[in-house]
């Protein structure tokens, strides 16, 4: 699929969106950290009526801080592991991919999986917040070390699947979980279950935008989907990419994407 620039995008279209579901790490982060330009942005999308979701890869210990500093709507974290929001009353609600139970249970699993990984690839390390998740495991691809080559990254994934595990990879982390939950699927559910969204009417009024191979679910899923620029670096690495693409990189392409938005309403 070619991806068009954003200036592209029609006027009368982008006048429908009522929501943004925005990847964090090299969407609005950039060296991992977010500016304040970008946290301006999500609260001139919110004071235009705006809902803006983070769906991020990570961890669930995360989302209380990103829900409260950041002023998200909700915050969908482990690439649909778990989900946070506040209730009418200001209070904090989740929901997660599984019970408690089964979600120690697949801890346990996980993190013997960790000793395979380092002995087969001993510069892939835990990342740094591994110990911070609920649903998954994340490895560093390219955080605090040089990023992994396709091959090398083809080659984790490939160990991952074979030992069990469900692979996603972002442009910072390989994921492994035991459940085959997702960005769009998890995305689906918030915007139904807690914001009384049905998909159809979703995929019509909410902008997805991202940057890497983990954001694929939500390209393929949202009509409306966008790239921050640096996304032309991973192109490569999955097959089905954003119908839009901003001319800046990283957290100035989202704020790039919020000024459009805002023109046009």
């Amino acid at each position: 699929m070619s991806m068009q620039p954003l200036s592209d995008w029609p006027q009368e279209e982008r006048r429908q969106i009522r929501g943004i579901l925005t990847d964090i790490d090299d969407t609005l982060t950039k060296h991992g950290s977010l500016s304040a330009s970008v946290l301006d942005a999500i609260q001139r999308a919110r004071q235009t009526g705006l809902k803006v979701i983070a769906v991020t890869g990570r961890p669930t210990y995360w989302t209380l801080p990103l829900l409260r500093l950041c002023s998200f709507d909700a915050v969908i974290a482990e690439n649909g592991a778990s989900a946070f929001w506040r209730d009418s009353q200001g209070r904090v609600q989740s929901m997660f991919y599984a019970d408690e139970i089964i979600r120690q249970q697949h801890r346990q699993q996980l993190q013997a999986f960790a000793s395979v990984m380092t002995a087969h690839f001993p510069h892939v390390q835990l990342a740094d917040d591994a110990a911070m998740r609920v649903g998954d495991l994340a490895f560093d691809i390219g955080e605090h070390i040089a990023p992994l080559s396709a091959a090398e990254l083809q080659q984790v994934g490939d160990l991952i699947r074979s030992s069990g595990f469900f692979a996603t990879t972002s442009s910072i982390h390989a994921h492994a979980s035991l459940a085959s939950f997702s960005k769009q699927s998890m995305s689906q559910r918030v915007l139904h279950e807690v914001f009384g969204i049905a998909d159809e009417a979703a995929r019509q009024t909410y902008v997805f935008i991202g940057d890497s191979a983990n954001d694929a679910s939500m390209f393929a899923h949202y009509p409306y989907s966008v790239g921050v620029a640096n996304i032309r670096l991973s192109l490569d690495r999955f097959d089905t990419h954003p119908r839009y693409v901003c001319q800046e990189s990283h957290g100035a392409g989202f704020v790039e994407l919020v000024d459009a938005l805002i023109a046009s309403s």
